[in-house]
């Protein structure tokens, strides 16, 4: 994966993006690593009006892993992960301050177009939605607005191994021109999975991705969750502390706003730091 990260078109149209540094560039490095972080979010403030939803979040994630966001209804979490494409931007009286980087890149300087950052920014949500049409036109779909595909022959490739990497390409192979809302649950969040991943995003929100779900296509998108961030910079909202404990690598706990604890996942769970913590992972805090 490339080191470079940005916001605007290339001349050949393509799904790489271009973008520019932040005049107060901070540094990006984790401390005792010595690695670049992929996102750097550093003093963000979130408010809706007069409510004050996210309260000075300074918080780094790794390429390549999976970080959890954790904690009760209300605390932040999605506001969290939807600054993070700028998904909150059109919602009324949505405000934001801090700095969030992706790579050294200001996500909202001026110059950003958000539309193209919803390309290397995925999200998957709460609930399936998939388009009303074919298993095949709902992966299709960002790949041919974008025209991210030359030929029908690469768009064919590119919904395959979308399907693939979201473990439903055998389950789907002889259904492709089937109506998607045909698919159970399960296969339809799969299904999300993989249309996010058709136009080669670097990173993945998952919004509590199996909240809706029976226990075992549960456990098939967990599996999942696993898989990807082999390729991918997954970042997972959940109510789950057991799923959150089998995939996470860092998990962040939010309350009231506040970042309350951050730190690798078997610390976080066996030994948290902050009492806060230990309460909501024992279950004695709502």
């Amino acid at each position: 994966m490339e080191a470079k990260f940005g916001f605007g078109r290339t001349k050949n149209n393509d799904s790489q993006l271009k973008g520019e540094r932040p005049d107060n560039e901070h540094d990006a490095r984790t401390s005792g690593q010595g690695q670049e972080s992929m996102i750097n979010i550093s003093d963000l403030h979130v408010y809706y009006g007069r409510l004050h939803v996210l309260k000075g979040i300074n918080l780094k994630i790794q390429e390549r892993t999976t970080t959890v966001i954790m904690g009760p209804s209300g605390c932040g979490k999605t506001t969290l992960i939807r600054t993070l494409n700028r998904m909150n931007d059109d919602l009324p009286n949505f405000r934001v301050s801090g700095v969030i980087t992706i790579q050294g890149f200001d996500i909202y300087s001026e110059k950003v177009d958000p539309t193209l950052l919803k390309l290397k920014v995925g999200m998957v949500f709460q609930k399936p939605n998939p388009f009303p049409v074919s298993v095949f036109d709902n992966v299709a779909f960002g790949p041919k607005i974008h025209r991210l595909a030359k030929s029908r022959n690469e768009l064919e490739s590119v919904v395959q191994e979308s399907l693939e990497r979201a473990g439903l390409w055998d389950e789907v192979k002889d259904r492709l021109e089937e109506n998607a809302l045909k698919l159970s649950g399960g296969q339809q969040q799969r299904l999300c999975i993989a249309r996010a991943l058709a136009v080669k995003p670097q990173i993945l929100l998952l919004d509590e991705p199996t909240s809706s779900l029976d226990p075992s296509s549960a456990m098939k998108v967990e599996e999942l969750i696993v898989r990807l961030k082999k390729d991918y910079t997954v970042i997972l909202v959940t109510h789950n502390m057991q799923q959150a404990a089998r995939v996470a690598n860092t998990a962040a706990f939010l309350y009231n706003g506040e970042l309350i604890e951050v730190g690798e996942a078997p610390k976080i769970f066996e030994n948290p730091d902050k009492t806060l913590t230990e309460q909501y992972i024992s279950g004695r805090l709502a």
